[in-house]
């Protein structure tokens, strides 16, 4: 039996768990944070709760949640489930009538793989029918993914790993399940969050890490023009950490610096 765990209690994960006025099935009124547990831990447990209080804040959801608690539910979960070793755990949360959050955790396990450098590049193109507009929310996790879930259908459709969504100004956003970094001439480039990606939990430690190690980094906007002539590029989520990608339509890139990247920053992590 695999459980969940429903505000705060443990259920078969087949219990039907809403009914028809549920506000996050109606209208998208929720957001979620997906974490990944090694060895009984939380990776970046302060940076998922920093960012999900002020999803809290900008939401105007009142939260009645603390975070000694939701951990402790998030790891019982993973030992009941028995993924607690390495596992992906999502938690989504949504509005209910009297505008205070409820929660569902779902918690699986993951290959080893997803603590391993990839030796097999991803493919991946530009989603060509949904642009995001960078506004006030567009950093968030919100439950309003349809442009990712199309997008995602585009790339599998093509046998493509992973689609870039673009914003309102034709420039990258991000992907369907990461944000995205291009090499040029050893400097590092990722869109700025004013150009509408989602806050990433790897992104703002990858940022730091590069600080810390005197990395030239841009946080700034990115044409699809600069993907034709970047040397490397990579993909980075909570789950998977750093992924090289290794073709966009007809370019090739190389991956040395980015798994020099892998191996200094990403590596002692495990």
């Amino acid at each position: 039996m695999n459980f969940i765990c429903f505000n705060g209690t443990f259920l078969d994960s087949t219990e039907p768990l809403f009914n028809a006025q549920n506000r996050s099935f109606r209208y998208g009124d929720g957001l979620f944070e997906t974490m990944k547990i090694v060895q009984g831990k939380i990776f970046f447990e302060q940076f998922h709760y920093e960012r999900l209080f002020l999803s809290f804040k900008m939401l105007q959801i009142e939260n009645i949640l603390d975070t000694e608690t939701l951990s402790q539910m998030i790891l019982d979960l993973c030992r009941r489930n028995h993924c607690d070793d390495c596992s992906r755990v999502r938690v989504a949360f949504f509005r209910n009538q009297q505008n205070t959050v409820e929660f569902v955790i779902e918690a699986y396990p993951l290959p080893q793989q997803a603590n391993q450098w990839n030796e097999k590049g991803l493919t991946i193109d530009l989603y060509p029918y949904s642009r995001k507009n960078p506004d006030a929310f567009s950093n968030l996790k919100t439950a309003n993914f349809l442009p990712y879930v199309l997008a995602e259908l585009f790339a599998k459709e093509r046998g493509l790993d992973d689609a870039v969504v673009l914003n309102t100004f034709n420039c990258l956003a991000d992907s369907t399940k990461a944000n995205i970094f291009l090499v040029m001439n050893k400097q590092i480039f990722t869109p700025a969050l004013n150009q509408g990606c989602i806050a990433g939990i790897m992104r703002r430690f990858l940022l730091e890490e590069f600080k810390k190690n005197n990395y030239r980094v841009h946080q700034t906007e990115i044409s699809e023009e600069q993907l034709f002539i970047a040397d490397e590029v990579f993909l980075t989520n909570s789950i998977f950490d750093i992924r090289w990608v290794q073709k966009f339509r007809d370019k090739m890139y190389s991956q040395g610096e980015v798994f020099s990247l892998y191996q200094q920053i990403i590596s002692p992590l495990y």
